[in-house]
């Protein structure tokens, strides 16, 4: 492919885009289930920015038989290839399991740069920016907690 080519191509994948006809389906972060496929594992591809603790949270439920969330994905525009756009921490929990498909929640097909992004974790945060955000909240619940506790043993 050459230098002009690959331009092109991301000319096409974008002008459909803005011309409407390929949609983000927001509503599949809404209600994943309405969106659900089965897929082939080995069809899918992950960004790597997750964490054991975070995996093995996922293959603990997965094998207590709890019913998790679809992972959603993306398909790439030419290619029978899905980019995981949520559920990282899911995908690598069935990929440690040997899990042969999974459920996933289609959120559309995309141009081959949005997939790219995806596929390569553009769209993902590190586990240290959400661990910076987790940290906080689960300290506001516990003094929230804290709080509660106080006022209610005060006043009985």
């Amino acid at each position: 492919m050459t230098v002009s080519d690959f331009f092109d191509s991301i000319k096409a994948d974008f002008s459909g885009w803005l011309k409407g006809q390929s949609e983000i389906n927001v509503d599949v972060f809404i209600d994943p289930t309405k969106y659900e496929v089965m897929l082939p594992i080995e069809k899918l591809v992950a960004d790597t920015k997750v964490t054991k603790q975070g995996i093995d949270i996922y293959k603990q439920k997965l094998c207590e038989n709890q019913k998790l969330r679809p992972i959603i994905v993306v398909k790439h525009p030419r290619r029978e290839i899905y980019a995981v756009l949520d559920g990282h921490h899911r995908y690598y929990a069935y990929l440690e399991l040997g899990m042969k498909e999974v459920r996933c929640a289609l959120a559309g097909d995309y141009s081959s740069v949005i997939f790219y992004l995806t596929e390569h974790g553009y769209f993902q945060p590190s586990p240290e920016f959400t661990e910076g955000l987790r940290q906080p909240a689960v300290k506001l619940h516990h003094d929230l907690k804290q709080f509660l506790t106080n006022f209610l043993n005060s006043i009985t």
